[in-house]
């Protein structure tokens, strides 16, 4: 009877720790490989503006921005009332759309249709008094608090020849970045809703 040891198929006869070792020798420079170009083929889309979006997708991303600024605006009511507007008028209607200066192509990166914006929109609002807006801005500071929402606090500016300045607040809810606060250019308290950059064709 022979005595000779059968080595299985797809076996070296080594011990498994050795086997692991070499497949690990073999297989991180590799993964590595793999993680780097996957890394730079992340920055370089960064760098050009982020993946190229379709039409409808930069439209509905516009659609949520606005709505949601919307629905901040009627977070304040009844405090808040809309300024410029006829009464009845609708939350949506009466948005402001703002224009975005950092949102543009400085290296031509944009091309065959390719463009890129930033949906921004914003509300001119009335309050009775200063106590009824501060009153307001702790409601909504409260609320998006309970939502789990990470609140910064904008100090307020005191311009020369205008009124006291207003304090405000602002969040960031699923790439729309919210904010109530005093206008940039007057004393006016305004929401300001403002979407991501989006590349779309």
């Amino acid at each position: 009877m022979s005595t000779d040891t059968v080595t299985p198929p797809g076996t070296t006869g080594q011990p498994p720790a050795r086997n692991l070792r070499r497949a690990l020798l073999v297989g991180l420079p590799t993964l590595g490989l793999i993680l780097v170009t996957v890394f730079l083929a992340r920055a370089c889309e960064a760098m050009t503006g982020g993946r190229v979006y379709s039409e409808a997708e930069y439209r509905a991303h516009a659609d949520r921005t606005k709505r949601t600024g919307a629905d901040t605006v009627e977070r304040l009511r009844p405090a808040a009332y809309l300024r410029g507007t006829l009464p009845g008028t609708r939350t949506a209607s009466a948005a402001n759309e703002e224009t975005s200066t950092s949102c543009v192509d400085d290296f031509g990166f944009d091309k065959d249709g390719v463009t890129r914006d930033e949906p921004g929109y914003s509300w001119r609002l009335r309050f009775a008094s200063r106590a009824d807006y501060l009153a307001a801005l702790d409601r909504l500071r409260a609320d998006w608090k309970e939502e789990g929402l990470t609140v910064k606090e904008i100090p307020a500016e005191n311009r020369p020849g205008h009124a006291p300045g207003l304090p405000g607040i602002s969040t960031t809810d699923h790439d729309v970045e919210l904010a109530l606060r005093q206008a940039w250019y007057g004393d006016e308290p305004r929401v300001y809703a403002s979407g991501k950059c989006m590349r779309y064709r």
